[in-house]
């Protein structure tokens, strides 16, 4: 069988932490796409067996892109926190990611916000032969990986873990004080109510933490109903796989037709699961029941005066509809969130990937 790997939901994108998502995006479980028999006619029923995208977190269902990590010998050291005697300025760091994959773009937003230097290494869906030195136990991305100049070598798995490592690396105590800021927890939508159920149970949890769970459990799912939502959306967002300067002409071609058939058949699997009747509406609702919690806490981020976690597991997400017909269609209907995300745009900056603009999007 074939593996697509995101952290979650998004297919070739998603999980809710790494790979597609069960969805895919920075997913948490894998799903499985056979090709003979999708030929003999039963992929639909096999897309919504096997190709689940599954969640990162537990509350999210999204995932394809990450899965709990096991250490091994032999490759870099497997880490849930950058060491402190680390600096990323001297040090080699790598991304390993897919282009549309809504869990690597938070990853790249934390990176650039902070003028990290990185290489991307983008990973092919189908063999992901990118990953099996670094981490051959592992199916999904982003996997981000720090050589020091001393020789040492690190890797770190699942988005919310990189972004989280990556502000205490560069805030220390104070992105602690940041995850306490009192803001309007995330409420249950008509539209996203099996999603984000009323009773979800999380007591006790702070509210900027629940909504980075949100954004695993409901943005990304959003996402991957829109960006699939027809076979031409779907089409156009493995296009950048045509024109990847490493992958052969076939290596491009074989997946780019099998994830843009595969996600469209995801997607309709989990607008049914997920009981919304319009997925646009979904999207836009979703975007204004976050921007109204900015709005409530006075401040231009939901972090404060400068972009929390949340922010970046936001706006990573929102960044991995670029280029897409699903950006286009929510910047102008959803003027609510214009202001934070054009906040976010200036903070973060221009990417400071070494070999950012090898990869067209579009």
């Amino acid at each position: 069988g074939r593996h697509f790997r995101c952290e979650t939901a998004t297919g070739l994108h998603v999980a809710p932490e790494n790979t597609l998502a069960r969805p895919l995006a920075e997913a948490g479980e894998s799903g499985c796409w056979r090709p003979s028999r999708c030929m003999r006619g039963r992929w639909p029923r096999r897309l919504g067996a096997g190709l689940a995208v599954r969640p990162e977190a537990q509350s999210s269902r999204l995932a394809l892109c990450e899965a709990d990590p096991a250490a091994a010998p032999g490759r870099p050291t497997l880490v849930e926190a950058i060491p402190a005697d680390v600096k990323l300025a001297s040090s080699t760091v790598r991304l390993y990611q897919y282009e549309s994959c809504p869990f690597c773009r938070k990853v790249r937003s934390c990176l650039d916000y902070h003028k990290v230097p990185y290489e991307i290494v983008e990973v092919h869906p189908l063999n992901k032969n990118e990953t099996k030195e670094v981490a051959p136990d592992y199916k999904k991305v982003p996997i981000l990986r720090i050589d020091t100049a001393d020789g040492r070598q690190f890797q770190l798995r699942d988005s919310k873990t990189i972004v989280a490592a990556l502000l205490k690396t560069f805030r220390g105590a104070s992105s602690d004080a940041e995850d306490k800021r009192v803001v309007p927890a995330p409420s249950q939508c008509p539209s996203t109510a099996k999603m984000w159920p009323g009773d979800i149970g999380l007591d006790g949890v702070s509210p900027q933490a629940q909504w980075i769970q949100w954004t695993d459990a409901v943005l990304v799912k959003c996402v991957v109903l829109n960006v699939y939502r027809t076979m031409s959306e779907s089409a156009e967002t493995f296009r950048y796989l045509l024109t990847h300067p490493e992958f052969s002409w076939y290596a491009q071609r074989s997946a780019a037709f099998v994830g843009t058939v595969m996600m469209w058949g995801v997607a309709k699997v989990r607008r049914r699961q997920s009981g919304v009747e319009d997925e646009r509406g979904a999207l836009y609702e979703a975007l204004e029941c976050f921007a109204a919690a900015v709005r409530s806490g006075g401040a231009p981020f939901l972090g404060g005066s400068r972009p929390g976690a949340a922010d970046f597991n936001v706006y990573g997400v929102l960044r991995s509809t670029e280029s897409f017909q699903t950006e286009r269609d929510w910047l102008e209907n959803c003027q609510g969130i214009l202001p934070w995300y054009r906040a976010m745009e200036s903070a973060v900056g221009p990417s400071s990937a070494t070999n950012f603009g090898c990869v067209k999007r579009g």
